[in-house]
């Protein structure tokens, strides 16, 4: 998937404010674009875990993309670092496990209505994402 040229951009820094950062440039840009409630609470999520992702386990620069196409909102990150994300869902965790950590992909497998990933040529790797608002028309 190629990002298309009028896609709202952020470089961030692979450091713990991050993930803050994220949230408020996709707030305001969900904001402009109408997106609400449940919607934008899931999309804030699916954006702050990959650019969590991304900064602990990549290397900057990050790159945050998101625009609409299809009936949906749609989003790319970017990091430069060599590892390999882990889109498959993870097993349950047992009761009583509490743990903070290894969580974050499964939920955003569970709320993107695609993910997917590639290396890219500049090295590093492109996380993609699609959401479909309620009453949007599938894409």
């Amino acid at each position: 998937m190629t990002v298309p040229l009028d896609a709202h951009r952020l470089t961030l820094s692979a450091d713990p404010r991050a993930a803050a950062e994220a949230r408020e440039f996709t707030g305001k840009i969900l904001t402009e674009w109408g997106v609400t409630g449940d919607a934008a609470d899931d999309l804030l999520l699916i954006v702050s875990e990959l650019v969590t992702n991304a900064a602990v386990h990549g290397a900057a620069p990050i790159h945050l993309w998101l625009w609409t196409a299809n009936g949906c909102v749609r989003g790319a990150v970017d990091d430069h670092g060599d590892g390999m994300p882990r889109l498959t869902p993870q097993a349950t965790a047992p009761a009583g496990d509490i743990s903070e950590h290894g969580r974050g992909l499964a939920l955003v497998t569970s709320l993107a209505r695609t993910l997917t990933w590639r290396r890219i040529p500049e090295g590093g790797v492109r996380v993609w994402f699609s959401y479909q608002p309620d009453g949007a028309a599938r894409a």
